[in-house]
């Protein structure tokens, strides 16, 4: 159904997802099943089609469907999906404690439904009033480590980044065998790979939640707001030709930094807990008293205005932390999807959760 709406929608190019479902309803609906499923079909094609690529006609090619809040009933872990009108099929899902502990609470709203041919994901929403911050810590995120500057005067640095960079490497050289040895059966090759893919990404974001999930609740205790650098453009430094070896280009574009700071952003939104996204610029360059640093050896800088010698990774969620709300650049998408700038009122410069 998808496919078939982006195939209407490259014809007629519609200007939003209404005119999409006027152009493709009654041809979608000669599939028989819920008008839901019309509607959503064209709210992902649309989405498709937009974000259309030099490369070819978009094209849907994972099996999934979606639906909304208002079509699907979800009591405990019984699930009720209409296929047609008046008629439903029933799922009983395997929920752990964890997933038990949102299906039961009744302060959180369900919304959109989506099932693959593995998964059924739901997602939950509630109400969260930001609290006044007392304090500020700024996170530095590296390859190894996530360190941490609070305005108490502590740090704290969360070194299971570094356990992540050592599971990519075995993995990376998993694939490689793998390749090797299926590559006269791409079928086979094709299977193994995306198995040990999934073992890879499932013994990452562990991981990393273990880390986002420590630095959220060491805010929420002390009543800290959280900033973080805008790392973007990252990617550009490590592509093919920019004179770089390939194992080195391999580790920086497998570096995590993005879901680090992904997952320490909609927890933190979560909670309650402002955060910030300001200019990684001269971060590790600069001292607290604004003298450039010289580097020296084992990640050590040392500061000759003020004769101090410091940890780069300390320093730089120091600076980070210093940035607080007056400098800070928020974390908004404009119109064309590009992260804007935002008002002059601090309150403004909370990246929206």
């Amino acid at each position: 159904m998808c496919n078939d709406a982006i195939r209407i929608a490259i014809k007629s190019d519609p200007k939003n997802r209404f005119a999409l479902i006027k152009l493709a309803y009654k041809s979608l609906k000669g599939y028989g099943l819920h008008s839901h499923y019309v509607l959503s079909a064209c709210e992902v094609a649309f989405s498709a089609y937009k974000n259309k690529n030099r490369k070819g006609v978009p094209q849907i090619r994972s099996a999934f469907f979606k639906l909304d809040r208002q079509v699907y009933q979800l009591n405990h872990l019984l699930l009720r999906i209409p296929t047609t009108p008046r008629q439903f099929i029933f799922l009983v899902l395997d929920g752990s404690k964890y997933h038990l502990s949102f299906v039961n609470d009744p302060t959180l709203k369900t919304g959109p439904l989506t099932i693959t041919e593995h998964h059924v994901s739901i997602s939950f929403s509630k109400g969260v009033t930001r609290f006044e911050p007392e304090g500020f810590m700024g996170i530095d995120v590296n390859e190894r480590n996530a360190t941490v500057s609070s305005t108490n005067g502590h740090f704290r640095r969360f070194t299971e980044l570094g356990e992540v960079v050592e599971i990519k490497e075995r993995y990376r050289e998993i694939r490689a065998k793998v390749a090797r040895v299926t590559r006269q059966d791409k079928r086979i090759g094709k299977g193994l790979l995306a198995k040990y893919g999934r073992r890879e990404r499932n013994r990452t974001v562990q991981r990393i939640h273990r880390v986002s999930k420590q630095i959220v609740d060491y805010a929420k205790e002390h009543k800290f707001g959280i900033i973080m650098e805008d790392l973007k453009g990252i990617r550009k430094h490590y592509r093919k030709g920019n004179k770089q070896g390939s194992q080195f280009k391999a580790r920086m574009n497998t570096w995590v930094f993005g879901e680090t700071q992904r997952q320490t952003d909609y927890k933190a939104n979560w909670e309650g807990i402002p955060d910030w996204f300001v200019d990684p610029r001269g971060t590790s360059s600069k001292c607290p008293c604004g003298s450039r640093v010289v580097p020296l050896q084992d990640r050590k800088l040392y500061c000759p205005k003020c004769d101090r010698t410091w940890d780069r990774d300390d320093l730089a969620s120091k600076n980070i932390m210093a940035c607080a709300v007056p400098q800070a650049r928020p974390f908004k998408r404009s119109d064309d999807g590009e992260r804007g700038a935002g008002g002059s009122n601090p309150q403004s410069r909370w990246r929206e959760g």
